[in-house]
């Protein structure tokens, strides 16, 4: 999906990058010994950000809202701030660092720019090999969209997740019943045959309205 939240979300992962690349200096005794407030304001900070990817996350739950896009972005983010930004030495402010110090921030910084590179690699294997519309998981969909209301039954949702709102059916009159039958084409192109004769079905509106209910409680596979 496209939109401007993973370019947020990847500025919310470079400063969790900046927090945990600095987070020494941050919470430091010797380095705020002048103003012993900084430590709590950047806590404060830091629970902010905490509250703004929770919110963000749960928005990402409803539909047409890609919860995938927020979290690949501040994966993104926080490797590229791994090893792009500048770590602040601690010899500014007199802490001595020794060579495993040196060594162990070099190493972070190369990991950051390993990582994104081949995860780059990767997901983009796995967007050219994906057939348009196919999910390689189709339960993982549900780290992006979730049924809301959960306590609702099945058919007062006020949203669903599945494909069932994008199938096609041909319905058949019978012309000695009056009645109709639904040839259903399910997201996984399975058929399915229902007789409506049972309900007293004549409106053929009625009937296109119902397709996702009747995709729902016939239809093994609700997902392409």
């Amino acid at each position: 999906s496209v939109g401007a939240s993973g370019g947020i979300f990847g500025l919310i992962g470079a400063c969790i990058a900046d927090i945990c690349i600095n987070w020494k200096l941050l919470f430091s005794k010797h380095v705020n010994k002048s103003d012993e407030g900084v430590r709590f304001r950047h806590l404060k900070v830091l629970l902010w950000l905490l509250f703004d990817i929770v919110i963000n996350c749960l928005v990402g739950l409803t539909p047409f809202v890609d919860n995938f896009t927020h979290l690949g972005g501040m994966v993104y983010g926080f490797l590229c701030g791994l090893s792009t930004i500048e770590r602040l030495s601690t010899d500014f402010f007199g802490i001595a660092t020794t060579f495993w110090t040196r060594l162990r921030n070099v190493l972070i910084r190369f990991s950051g720019l390993i990582l994104s590179v081949v995860l780059i690699m990767i997901t983009t294997a796995v967007l050219v090999e994906n057939d348009a519309g196919a999910s390689p998981c189709s339960s993982c969909r549900y780290v992006s969209c979730v049924p809301f209301p959960p306590w609702a039954g099945e058919d007062n949702k006020w949203w669903y997740c599945d494909d069932c709102s994008r199938i096609t059916a041909d319905a058949k009159l019978d012309d000695t019943s009056g009645y109709y039958s639904l040839s259903m084409t399910c997201p996984d192109g399975a058929i399915e045959e229902i007789d409506l004769s049972d309900q007293l079905v004549t409106d053929r509106q009625w009937i296109q309205k119902q397709l996702p209910t009747y995709c729902r409680k016939y239809c093994d596979n609700l997902f392409a």
